[in-house]
């Protein structure tokens, strides 16, 4: 039998060990679909770590994350470590991507059997190429003003324009524009949300614009 043929058996060997249930947090600010992940993240509003960007932002809007990544920013650097201790830890994991930007894990649902068990897990992509002291600094560097976002499943931290963007489906981006600020136009307006007036503009002027972006850039460049 050919050995790239996936075996069901052999992923929760390697990946999963049944009957760990992790202790679930009924957080206020995360839908109950998610409350699992962000157990095992365990974020902290005055030390981090703290949950950014699209996640946050569809729990603002009452909806589960789906297949969002769920943005982590850390501290410092031993915070980050003790972040991924707590997802090996965890047990039902695997890494989908490491770069210099950030680690991706995808984590798969508690179960005690293989019966209950499913794929459908959350992506938390733990950010790693900057550190943060706090929310408020976290969601400042966000360009785009729907994703200054912030919480720790008990609190926000909201943009100066965030709450109204989000509540009219403005597409608001900080200027002077980032060179792949196009990227971001291109999936926000494909959700829906309507470019203010001067966006479009903007974007075609963009003196340091880049037009074309690989497949990997999301893992490589979370915000």
């Amino acid at each position: 039998m050919s050995s790239d043929i996936f075996d069901f058996d052999d992923f929760l060997t390697e990946h999963v060990t049944p009957g760990v249930p992790v202790p679930i947090v009924k957080y206020d600010c995360v839908h109950p679909s998610d409350w699992e992940p962000v157990s095992v993240i365990d974020p902290n509003w005055q030390d981090g770590p703290w949950i950014a960007g699209g996640a946050p932002l569809r729990w603002y809007q009452g909806v589960p994350v789906g297949e969002s990544d769920i943005d982590v920013f850390c501290k410092d650097q031993k915070q980050f470590d003790e972040l991924v201790e707590r997802i090996l830890g965890y047990k039902r994991y695997h890494k989908k991507w490491d770069s210099e930007n950030a680690v991706t894990y995808e984590i798969y649902p508690s179960s005690d059997s293989k019966e209950e068990f499913t794929l459908n897990g959350w992506t938390i992509q733990i950010i790693k190429r900057k550190f943060f002291d706090s929310a408020q600094e976290v969601i400042d560097n966000f360009d785009v003003s729907v994703c200054q976002v912030a919480t720790d499943g008990w609190n926000w931290a909201l943009g100066r324009h965030t709450a109204r963007d989000i509540r009219e489906g403005n597409l608001r981006m900080n200027l002077p524009l980032q060179a792949d600020a196009l990227k971001r136009y291109v999936k926000y307006t494909a959700y829906g949300y309507r470019p203010v007036d001067g966006l479009f503009e903007a974007i075609q002027n963009n003196p340091v614009g880049r037009w074309v972006f690989g497949r990997t850039e999301d893992y490589e460049n979370a915000f």
